[in-house]
């Protein structure tokens, strides 16, 4: 006759969840013109740096797997089953992207471009660095730099 079965495996365990992404770094722009005509007459204007992207979060290593069932009893003389195999353990999520560095702009605009007569100081800083990825950056994750620049157009 049939021997006694075999316990089931047991479960794999759960991936773990991701790293959170950095935020980004804030911005310095000394004038902002969002659908407007703006003339600007021998003047001054000037920007601070850019803020650093955040750091990405760190990754959340996976769940272990689960118990193996029980194997069945023998009967009629035959043995016990063999119990089932452990779960396999669930993979790690990934590391969160670092943050946008922030912008350091004289000018952003939206709509018509701001018109200049005489003369115009445009000072603007250093763009923000990017953020670091989570876990020190292993995956080479980190945010992209900011912009400086004397004029950027918005989307």
């Amino acid at each position: 006759g049939a021997g006694a079965s075999g316990g089931s495996g047991g479960a794999g365990g759960c991936g773990g969840k991701p790293g959170q992404g950095g935020g980004p770094g804030g911005a310095s722009i000394a004038l902002v013109s969002a659908d407007a005509r703006v003339t600007l007459k021998d003047c001054s204007l000037t920007a601070g740096n850019g803020g650093r992207g955040g750091a990405g979060g760190d990754l959340q290593p996976g769940g272990a797997g689960g118990i193996g069932g029980l194997g069945g009893p023998g009967t009629g003389g035959s043995k016990n089953g063999c119990g089932g195999g452990q779960g396999g353990q669930g993979g790690n999520g990934g590391p969160g992207g670092g943050g946008l560095g922030g912008h350091a702009l004289s000018i952003a605009f939206r709509g018509p471009a701001v018109t200049t007569t005489g003369t115009i100081v445009r000072t603007q800083g250093a763009a923000g660095e990017g953020g670091p990825g989570g876990n020190g950056d292993q995956a080479m994750n980190a945010g992209e730099p900011g912009v400086a620049a004397a004029e950027q157009e918005l989307p």
